[in-house]
Protein backbone atom coordinates (compact mmCIF):
# COMPACT_ATOMS: atom_id res chain seq x y z
CA UNK A 1 0.00 0.00 0.00
CA UNK A 2 1.62 3.70 -0.86
CA UNK A 3 1.85 6.28 1.56
CA UNK A 4 0.18 8.98 -1.10
CA UNK A 5 -3.30 6.91 -0.92
CA UNK A 6 -3.32 6.87 2.81
CA UNK A 7 -2.65 10.06 2.69
CA UNK A 8 -5.51 11.16 0.46
CA UNK A 9 -7.40 9.35 2.90
CA UNK A 10 -6.46 11.17 5.61
CA UNK A 11 -6.55 14.15 3.60
CA UNK A 12 -10.25 13.92 2.79
CA UNK A 13 -11.46 12.87 6.40
CA UNK A 14 -9.53 16.33 8.02
CA UNK A 15 -11.84 18.05 5.16
CA UNK A 16 -15.10 16.19 5.93
CA UNK A 17 -15.33 15.54 1.91
CA UNK A 18 -17.79 12.60 2.67
CA UNK A 19 -18.86 12.36 -1.06
CA UNK A 20 -15.03 12.34 -2.39
CA UNK A 21 -14.05 10.51 0.27
CA UNK A 22 -17.17 7.46 -0.70
CA UNK A 23 -16.20 7.83 -4.23
CA UNK A 24 -12.17 7.70 -3.56
CA UNK A 25 -12.84 4.47 -1.70
CA UNK A 26 -15.00 2.57 -4.30
CA UNK A 27 -11.80 3.46 -6.41
CA UNK A 28 -9.89 1.20 -5.20
CA UNK A 29 -8.91 -2.54 -5.37
CA UNK A 30 -11.19 -4.92 -2.73
CA UNK A 31 -7.99 -6.21 -0.97
CA UNK A 32 -7.04 -2.33 -0.78
CA UNK A 33 -9.36 -1.16 1.53
CA UNK A 34 -8.88 -4.64 3.24
CA UNK A 35 -5.24 -3.82 3.90
CA UNK A 36 -6.24 -0.05 5.02
CA UNK A 37 -8.78 -0.78 7.29
CA UNK A 38 -6.34 -3.55 8.73
CA UNK A 39 -2.78 -1.01 9.18
CA UNK A 40 -4.80 2.06 10.01
CA UNK A 41 -5.28 3.54 13.49
CA UNK A 42 -8.83 2.83 15.52
CA UNK A 43 -9.48 6.66 15.53
CA UNK A 44 -9.06 7.02 11.78
CA UNK A 45 -10.87 3.48 10.83
CA UNK A 46 -13.99 4.74 12.79
CA UNK A 47 -13.89 7.89 10.29
CA UNK A 48 -13.33 5.34 6.93
CA UNK A 49 -16.17 2.58 7.07
CA UNK A 50 -19.51 4.51 7.31
CA UNK A 51 -17.98 5.69 3.35
CA UNK A 52 -17.24 2.15 2.35
CA UNK A 53 -19.36 0.75 -0.24
CA UNK A 54 -19.84 -2.69 1.15
CA UNK A 55 -21.22 -4.13 -2.43
CA UNK A 56 -17.49 -3.67 -3.65
CA UNK A 57 -16.17 -5.67 -0.61
CA UNK A 58 -18.37 -9.09 -1.51
CA UNK A 59 -15.61 -11.46 -3.06
CA UNK A 60 -13.58 -10.95 0.66
CA UNK A 61 -15.55 -9.19 2.93
CA UNK A 62 -15.68 -13.20 4.41
CA UNK A 63 -12.15 -12.84 5.62
CA UNK A 64 -11.86 -9.92 7.49
CA UNK A 65 -11.13 -10.44 11.34
CA UNK A 66 -13.91 -10.92 13.93
CA UNK A 67 -12.98 -7.21 15.55
CA UNK A 68 -12.73 -5.65 12.44
CA UNK A 69 -16.58 -7.38 11.21
CA UNK A 70 -17.91 -6.17 14.20
CA UNK A 71 -16.67 -2.57 13.71
CA UNK A 72 -18.35 -2.62 10.40
CA UNK A 73 -21.56 -4.31 11.41
CA UNK A 74 -21.79 -1.20 14.57
CA UNK A 75 -21.18 1.60 12.07
CA UNK A 76 -22.60 0.17 8.77
CA UNK A 77 -26.10 -1.02 10.41
CA UNK A 78 -28.19 -4.23 9.12
CA UNK A 79 -29.54 -2.65 5.97
CA UNK A 80 -26.07 -2.82 3.58
CA UNK A 81 -25.08 -6.25 5.45
CA UNK A 82 -28.30 -7.91 4.38
CA UNK A 83 -28.24 -6.39 1.24
CA UNK A 84 -24.68 -8.16 1.12
CA UNK A 85 -24.98 -11.51 2.49
CA UNK A 86 -28.33 -12.24 0.32
CA UNK A 87 -25.94 -12.02 -2.90
CA UNK A 88 -23.14 -13.65 -1.60
CA UNK A 89 -22.15 -17.86 -2.07
CA UNK A 90 -24.31 -19.71 0.95
CA UNK A 91 -20.90 -21.08 2.14
CA UNK A 92 -19.19 -17.13 2.51
CA UNK A 93 -22.16 -16.26 3.47
CA UNK A 94 -21.87 -18.73 6.46
CA UNK A 95 -18.63 -17.45 7.19
CA UNK A 96 -19.33 -13.98 7.98
CA UNK A 97 -22.33 -14.69 9.92
CA UNK A 98 -20.06 -16.91 11.98
CA UNK A 99 -17.75 -13.81 12.15
CA UNK A 100 -20.56 -11.30 13.34
CA UNK A 101 -21.20 -11.06 16.64
CA UNK A 102 -23.83 -13.25 17.49
CA UNK A 103 -26.99 -10.75 18.12
CA UNK A 104 -26.19 -9.34 14.67
CA UNK A 105 -25.69 -13.01 13.05
CA UNK A 106 -29.12 -13.82 14.29
CA UNK A 107 -31.07 -10.48 13.16
CA UNK A 108 -29.56 -10.88 9.86
CA UNK A 109 -30.89 -14.49 9.59
CA UNK A 110 -34.19 -13.57 10.76
CA UNK A 111 -34.31 -10.85 7.94
CA UNK A 112 -33.23 -12.65 5.28
CA UNK A 113 -35.30 -14.57 2.45
CA UNK A 114 -36.86 -17.65 4.15
CA UNK A 115 -34.76 -19.57 1.76
CA UNK A 116 -31.49 -18.58 2.08
CA UNK A 117 -32.16 -18.22 5.66
CA UNK A 118 -32.83 -22.04 5.36
CA UNK A 119 -29.59 -22.74 3.23
CA UNK A 120 -27.24 -20.77 5.91
CA UNK A 121 -29.13 -22.43 8.66
CA UNK A 122 -28.15 -25.69 7.25
CA UNK A 123 -24.41 -24.88 7.59
CA UNK A 124 -24.19 -22.53 10.57
CA UNK A 125 -24.70 -26.03 12.31
CA UNK A 126 -21.56 -27.23 11.98
CA UNK A 127 -18.08 -26.50 13.65
CA UNK A 128 -16.33 -23.08 11.80
CA UNK A 129 -13.27 -25.05 11.66
CA UNK A 130 -15.13 -28.07 10.14
CA UNK A 131 -15.21 -28.91 6.68
CA UNK A 132 -19.16 -28.33 6.84
CA UNK A 133 -18.51 -25.09 7.75
CA UNK A 134 -17.27 -23.64 4.58
CA UNK A 135 -19.12 -26.21 1.53
CA UNK A 136 -21.15 -24.63 -0.66
CA UNK A 137 -24.77 -26.69 -1.45
CA UNK A 138 -25.66 -25.37 -4.44
CA UNK A 139 -23.96 -27.25 -6.92
CA UNK A 140 -24.99 -29.36 -9.98
CA UNK A 141 -26.32 -32.34 -9.10
CA UNK A 142 -28.57 -35.05 -11.23
CA UNK A 143 -29.68 -38.53 -11.07
CA UNK A 144 -27.67 -41.21 -13.07
CA UNK A 145 -30.29 -42.20 -14.76
CA UNK A 146 -31.34 -39.13 -16.84
CA UNK A 147 -29.83 -38.77 -20.21
CA UNK A 148 -26.82 -36.69 -21.30
CA UNK A 149 -29.24 -34.16 -23.24
CA UNK A 150 -31.64 -33.98 -20.06
CA UNK A 151 -28.72 -33.05 -18.02
CA UNK A 152 -27.18 -30.56 -20.02
CA UNK A 153 -30.83 -28.62 -20.43
CA UNK A 154 -31.71 -28.70 -17.23
CA UNK A 155 -27.92 -27.88 -16.66
CA UNK A 156 -28.12 -24.66 -18.62
CA UNK A 157 -31.13 -23.28 -17.35
CA UNK A 158 -30.50 -23.74 -14.07
CA UNK A 159 -26.80 -22.05 -14.79
CA UNK A 160 -28.17 -19.32 -16.33
CA UNK A 161 -30.56 -18.74 -13.66
CA UNK A 162 -27.90 -18.43 -11.00
CA UNK A 163 -28.91 -21.33 -9.46
CA UNK A 164 -25.49 -22.41 -8.67
CA UNK A 165 -22.20 -21.15 -6.80
CA UNK A 166 -19.00 -21.50 -7.99
CA UNK A 167 -17.71 -25.09 -9.31
CA UNK A 168 -16.40 -27.67 -12.22
CA UNK A 169 -18.20 -30.80 -12.47
CA UNK A 170 -21.41 -32.41 -12.09
CA UNK A 171 -22.42 -34.67 -9.76
CA UNK A 172 -24.34 -37.95 -9.93
CA UNK A 173 -26.37 -40.00 -7.66
CA UNK A 174 -28.71 -43.05 -7.37
CA UNK A 175 -32.36 -43.15 -6.46
CA UNK A 176 -31.31 -42.54 -2.89
CA UNK A 177 -29.02 -39.66 -3.45
CA UNK A 178 -25.79 -40.69 -3.23
CA UNK A 179 -23.04 -40.05 -4.69
CA UNK A 180 -21.50 -42.31 -7.26
CA UNK A 181 -19.60 -40.18 -9.87
CA UNK A 182 -18.82 -36.60 -11.47
CA UNK A 183 -17.98 -35.37 -14.77
CA UNK A 184 -16.76 -32.08 -15.71
CA UNK A 185 -18.80 -29.89 -17.34
CA UNK A 186 -16.76 -29.18 -20.23
CA UNK A 187 -16.47 -32.83 -20.71
CA UNK A 188 -19.89 -33.21 -20.32
CA UNK A 189 -20.75 -30.94 -23.31
CA UNK A 190 -19.07 -33.53 -25.66
CA UNK A 191 -21.08 -36.60 -24.62
CA UNK A 192 -23.21 -38.33 -26.66
CA UNK A 193 -26.50 -36.90 -25.99
CA UNK A 194 -28.40 -40.30 -25.60
CA UNK A 195 -26.56 -41.80 -22.83
CA UNK A 196 -27.34 -41.90 -19.45
CA UNK A 197 -25.19 -39.96 -17.12
CA UNK A 198 -23.81 -43.18 -15.33
CA UNK A 199 -22.37 -44.75 -18.87
CA UNK A 200 -20.20 -41.25 -18.64
CA UNK A 201 -19.11 -40.41 -15.28
CA UNK A 202 -15.80 -41.06 -13.41
CA UNK A 203 -15.21 -42.30 -10.17
CA UNK A 204 -14.31 -39.89 -7.44
CA UNK A 205 -11.23 -40.07 -6.21
CA UNK A 206 -11.72 -38.79 -2.73
CA UNK A 207 -14.26 -37.21 -0.64
CA UNK A 208 -14.66 -35.68 2.75
CA UNK A 209 -17.56 -35.99 5.72
CA UNK A 210 -18.86 -32.74 7.05
CA UNK A 211 -17.88 -33.13 10.86
CA UNK A 212 -13.88 -33.80 9.52
CA UNK A 213 -11.37 -31.06 9.82
CA UNK A 214 -10.35 -28.73 7.31
CA UNK A 215 -6.87 -29.79 7.04
CA UNK A 216 -8.12 -33.11 5.47
CA UNK A 217 -9.65 -31.29 2.73
CA UNK A 218 -6.58 -28.92 2.29
CA UNK A 219 -4.75 -32.31 2.37
CA UNK A 220 -6.93 -34.52 -0.28
CA UNK A 221 -7.09 -31.68 -2.25
CA UNK A 222 -3.41 -31.04 -2.52
CA UNK A 223 -2.34 -34.91 -2.70
CA UNK A 224 -5.05 -35.73 -5.65
CA UNK A 225 -4.72 -32.26 -7.02
CA UNK A 226 -8.26 -31.70 -7.64
CA UNK A 227 -9.76 -28.24 -8.01
CA UNK A 228 -12.81 -29.55 -5.23
CA UNK A 229 -14.28 -32.29 -2.85
CA UNK A 230 -17.51 -33.52 -2.80
CA UNK A 231 -18.84 -33.80 0.92
CA UNK A 232 -20.94 -36.79 1.75
CA UNK A 233 -22.72 -37.84 5.02
CA UNK A 234 -22.02 -41.54 6.62
CA UNK A 235 -24.28 -43.23 4.59
CA UNK A 236 -22.78 -41.76 1.26
CA UNK A 237 -25.30 -39.21 0.28
CA UNK A 238 -24.18 -35.78 -1.38
CA UNK A 239 -24.22 -32.44 1.14
CA UNK A 240 -22.38 -30.46 -1.07
CA UNK A 241 -18.63 -29.66 -1.84
CA UNK A 242 -16.17 -27.83 -0.89
CA UNK A 243 -13.47 -25.11 -3.32
CA UNK A 244 -10.32 -25.30 -4.28
CA UNK A 245 -9.96 -21.65 -2.74
CA UNK A 246 -11.96 -22.69 0.22
CA UNK A 247 -9.09 -24.96 0.23
CA UNK A 248 -6.10 -23.24 -0.18
CA UNK A 249 -7.66 -19.97 2.25
CA UNK A 250 -7.87 -22.69 5.41
CA UNK A 251 -4.13 -24.11 4.29
CA UNK A 252 -2.78 -20.78 4.57
CA UNK A 253 -5.03 -19.77 7.86
CA UNK A 254 -4.17 -23.12 9.68
CA UNK A 255 -0.30 -22.32 8.54
CA UNK A 256 -0.73 -19.10 9.71
CA UNK A 257 -2.02 -20.13 12.99
CA UNK A 258 0.06 -22.69 13.54
CA UNK A 259 3.66 -20.46 13.35
CA UNK A 260 1.77 -18.41 15.88
CA UNK A 261 1.70 -21.40 17.67
CA UNK A 262 5.12 -22.29 17.43
CA UNK A 263 6.48 -19.56 18.15
CA UNK A 264 5.68 -19.31 21.96
CA UNK A 265 1.57 -18.19 22.08
CA UNK A 266 -1.05 -19.81 24.01
CA UNK A 267 -3.56 -18.02 21.95
CA UNK A 268 -3.76 -17.29 17.96
CA UNK A 269 -4.49 -13.48 17.41
CA UNK A 270 -7.22 -13.08 14.66
CA UNK A 271 -6.28 -9.87 13.90
CA UNK A 272 -3.36 -8.55 11.75
CA UNK A 273 -0.41 -7.10 13.51
CA UNK A 274 -1.16 -3.68 13.04
CA UNK A 275 -4.35 -3.47 13.98
CA UNK A 276 -4.21 -6.03 17.01
CA UNK A 277 -4.98 -4.27 20.01
CA UNK A 278 -1.86 -4.30 22.68
CA UNK A 279 -3.35 -5.17 25.36
CA UNK A 280 -4.42 -8.31 23.68
CA UNK A 281 -0.77 -8.61 22.05
CA UNK A 282 0.62 -8.46 25.82
CA UNK A 283 -2.06 -10.83 27.23
CA UNK A 284 -1.11 -13.55 24.96
CA UNK A 285 2.79 -13.08 24.64
CA UNK A 286 3.56 -12.32 28.60
CA UNK A 287 2.04 -16.24 29.54
CA UNK A 288 4.28 -18.39 27.32
CA UNK A 289 7.45 -16.23 28.93
CA UNK A 290 6.51 -16.62 32.20
CA UNK A 291 5.87 -20.46 31.34
CA UNK A 292 9.46 -20.57 30.20
CA UNK A 293 10.91 -18.52 33.07
CA UNK A 294 9.54 -21.01 35.48
CA UNK A 295 11.15 -23.56 32.73
CA UNK A 296 14.60 -21.77 33.10
CA UNK A 297 14.63 -21.83 36.65
CA UNK A 298 14.26 -25.37 37.01
CA UNK A 299 17.63 -25.56 34.72
CA UNK A 300 19.14 -22.63 37.10
CA UNK A 301 18.20 -24.90 39.66
CA UNK A 302 20.12 -28.08 37.90
CA UNK A 303 23.30 -26.24 37.59
CA UNK A 304 23.52 -24.59 40.77
CA UNK A 305 23.49 -27.99 42.04
CA UNK A 306 26.99 -28.61 40.41
CA UNK A 307 28.00 -25.31 41.66
CA UNK A 308 31.21 -27.51 43.21
CA UNK A 309 32.09 -29.37 39.97
CA UNK A 310 32.03 -25.65 38.19
CA UNK A 311 34.17 -24.29 40.61
CA UNK A 312 36.64 -27.11 40.37
CA UNK A 313 37.00 -27.22 36.31
CA UNK A 314 35.48 -23.57 36.09
CA UNK A 315 36.07 -23.84 31.64
CA UNK A 316 33.59 -26.03 31.93
CA UNK A 317 31.27 -23.33 31.92
CA UNK A 318 32.51 -21.72 28.67
CA UNK A 319 30.47 -24.92 26.55
CA UNK A 320 27.26 -24.84 28.25
CA UNK A 321 25.75 -22.50 25.62
CA UNK A 322 26.94 -24.61 22.98
CA UNK A 323 25.57 -27.69 23.86
CA UNK A 324 22.51 -26.23 24.94
CA UNK A 325 22.00 -24.60 21.81
CA UNK A 326 23.23 -27.56 19.87
CA UNK A 327 20.45 -29.61 21.77
CA UNK A 328 17.74 -27.07 21.16
CA UNK A 329 18.03 -26.68 17.72
CA UNK A 330 18.73 -30.44 16.91
CA UNK A 331 14.82 -31.00 19.27
CA UNK A 332 13.50 -27.75 16.93
CA UNK A 333 14.05 -29.49 13.76
CA UNK A 334 13.44 -33.30 14.79
CA UNK A 335 9.51 -31.41 15.83
CA UNK A 336 9.58 -29.17 12.88
CA UNK A 337 10.01 -31.78 10.10
CA UNK A 338 7.47 -34.39 12.43
CA UNK A 339 4.84 -31.78 12.63
CA UNK A 340 5.18 -31.02 9.06
CA UNK A 341 4.50 -34.88 8.26
CA UNK A 342 1.22 -35.11 10.57
CA UNK A 343 -0.05 -32.55 8.52
CA UNK A 344 0.62 -33.86 5.36
CA UNK A 345 -0.49 -37.47 6.66
CA UNK A 346 2.92 -38.43 6.04
CA UNK A 347 3.26 -40.05 10.02
CA UNK A 348 0.67 -40.80 12.44
CA UNK A 349 1.01 -41.98 16.11
CA UNK A 350 0.99 -45.74 14.85
CA UNK A 351 4.49 -44.68 13.18
CA UNK A 352 5.98 -43.98 16.61
CA UNK A 353 8.88 -46.96 16.53
CA UNK A 354 9.61 -45.72 12.98
CA UNK A 355 10.35 -42.05 14.18
CA UNK A 356 12.05 -43.37 16.99
CA UNK A 357 14.33 -45.89 15.24
CA UNK A 358 14.79 -42.92 12.18
CA UNK A 359 15.61 -40.10 14.32
CA UNK A 360 18.14 -42.28 16.59
CA UNK A 361 20.07 -43.69 13.61
CA UNK A 362 20.04 -39.55 12.25
CA UNK A 363 21.17 -38.52 15.48
CA UNK A 364 24.28 -40.57 15.29
CA UNK A 365 24.75 -40.22 12.07
CA UNK A 366 25.19 -36.36 12.82
CA UNK A 367 27.26 -36.98 16.00
CA UNK A 368 29.69 -38.80 13.80
CA UNK A 369 30.22 -35.36 12.41
CA UNK A 370 29.50 -32.66 15.33
CA UNK A 371 31.54 -34.67 18.26
CA UNK A 372 35.18 -34.50 16.38
CA UNK A 373 34.35 -30.84 15.79
CA UNK A 374 33.19 -30.02 19.52
CA UNK A 375 36.02 -32.47 20.89
CA UNK A 376 38.21 -30.03 19.32
CA UNK A 377 36.96 -26.65 20.14
CA UNK A 378 36.80 -27.65 23.69
CA UNK A 379 40.04 -29.15 24.06
CA UNK A 380 41.88 -26.29 22.16
CA UNK A 381 39.76 -23.60 24.35
CA UNK A 382 41.07 -25.58 27.62
CA UNK A 383 44.42 -25.61 26.01
CA UNK A 384 44.75 -22.14 25.80
CA UNK A 385 43.30 -21.42 28.88
CA UNK A 386 45.34 -24.13 31.13
CA UNK A 387 49.06 -23.08 29.93
CA UNK A 388 49.37 -26.34 27.50
CA UNK A 389 48.06 -28.43 30.39
CA UNK A 390 47.21 -31.18 28.08
CA UNK A 391 45.42 -34.03 30.11
CA UNK A 392 42.66 -31.27 31.44
CA UNK A 393 42.16 -30.70 27.95
CA UNK A 394 41.49 -33.75 26.82
CA UNK A 395 39.87 -34.54 29.77
CA UNK A 396 36.92 -31.95 29.24
CA UNK A 397 36.85 -32.71 25.76
CA UNK A 398 35.76 -35.87 26.33
CA UNK A 399 33.06 -34.35 28.58
CA UNK A 400 31.69 -32.37 26.17
CA UNK A 401 31.79 -34.85 23.42
CA UNK A 402 29.93 -37.10 25.73
CA UNK A 403 27.40 -34.70 27.09
CA UNK A 404 26.82 -33.56 23.04
CA UNK A 405 26.07 -36.78 22.15
CA UNK A 406 23.84 -37.97 24.77
CA UNK A 407 21.78 -34.51 24.92
CA UNK A 408 21.63 -34.91 20.97
CA UNK A 409 20.03 -38.13 21.29
CA UNK A 410 18.01 -37.15 23.98
CA UNK A 411 16.58 -33.82 22.57
CA UNK A 412 16.05 -35.31 18.81
CA UNK A 413 13.72 -38.43 20.44
CA UNK A 414 11.72 -35.85 22.55
CA UNK A 415 11.77 -33.37 19.61
CA UNK A 416 10.35 -35.97 17.08
CA UNK A 417 7.90 -38.37 19.55
CA UNK A 418 6.49 -35.32 21.72
CA UNK A 419 3.91 -34.39 18.25
CA UNK A 420 3.30 -37.78 17.61
CA UNK A 421 2.21 -38.12 21.18
CA UNK A 422 -0.05 -34.95 21.03
CA UNK A 423 -1.45 -36.00 18.29
CA UNK A 424 -2.76 -38.93 19.81
CA UNK A 425 -4.38 -36.94 22.39
CA UNK A 426 -6.00 -34.71 19.80
CA UNK A 427 -4.17 -32.22 20.82
CA UNK A 428 -2.33 -29.57 18.38
CA UNK A 429 0.89 -30.39 17.77
CA UNK A 430 1.96 -26.90 16.70
CA UNK A 431 1.61 -26.10 20.46
CA UNK A 432 4.74 -27.79 21.09
CA UNK A 433 6.53 -24.43 20.22
CA UNK A 434 10.30 -23.71 19.36
CA UNK A 435 10.97 -22.00 22.80
CA UNK A 436 9.46 -25.68 24.72
CA UNK A 437 11.64 -27.80 22.91
CA UNK A 438 14.49 -25.57 23.15
CA UNK A 439 13.92 -25.05 27.13
CA UNK A 440 13.54 -28.97 27.14
CA UNK A 441 16.53 -28.95 25.22
CA UNK A 442 18.35 -26.72 27.99
CA UNK A 443 17.25 -28.86 30.98
CA UNK A 444 18.41 -32.15 29.26
CA UNK A 445 21.66 -30.60 28.02
CA UNK A 446 22.43 -29.41 31.70
CA UNK A 447 21.88 -32.91 33.32
CA UNK A 448 23.98 -34.53 30.99
CA UNK A 449 26.62 -32.32 31.14
CA UNK A 450 27.31 -31.93 34.46
CA UNK A 451 26.53 -35.74 35.55
CA UNK A 452 28.90 -36.86 32.94
CA UNK A 453 31.47 -34.44 34.14
CA UNK A 454 31.26 -35.44 37.70
CA UNK A 455 31.60 -39.32 36.51
CA UNK A 456 34.59 -38.29 34.08
CA UNK A 457 36.65 -36.18 36.26
CA UNK A 458 35.86 -37.57 39.37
Amino acid sequence: MSSEILEKIEELVEEGDVASLRSFLAGLDPYLVKEILERVSPELRVKIIPHIPLHNMSSIISKFSEELLGEIASLKGLDELLELINKMPVDEAVDLIQKLPPKTGSKILSLLPSHKAKEISELLKYPPESIGGIMTTRIPVFKSSITVEEVIKEYLTKESAGAYDKHNYVYAVDADGKLIGWIEVKSLLTKPRNKQLKEVISKIPAIVEPFSDREVAARLAVTYDLSELPVVDRDGRLLGIVTLDDVLDVAVAEFSEDLIKFGGFTDVIRSSYISADIRSVITRRVPPILFLYLMNAITGSIIASFVGVIERVAVLAAFLPMLADNSGNIGSQASTFIIRSLALGEVGPKDFIKVLRKEVLTSLCMASILLPIAFMIAFTITYLSYGGNLLSATHVGLVVSAALLVSMLLTDIIGSLLPLLLAKLQVDPAGVSAPIITTIGDIVTAVTYFTTAVYLLS
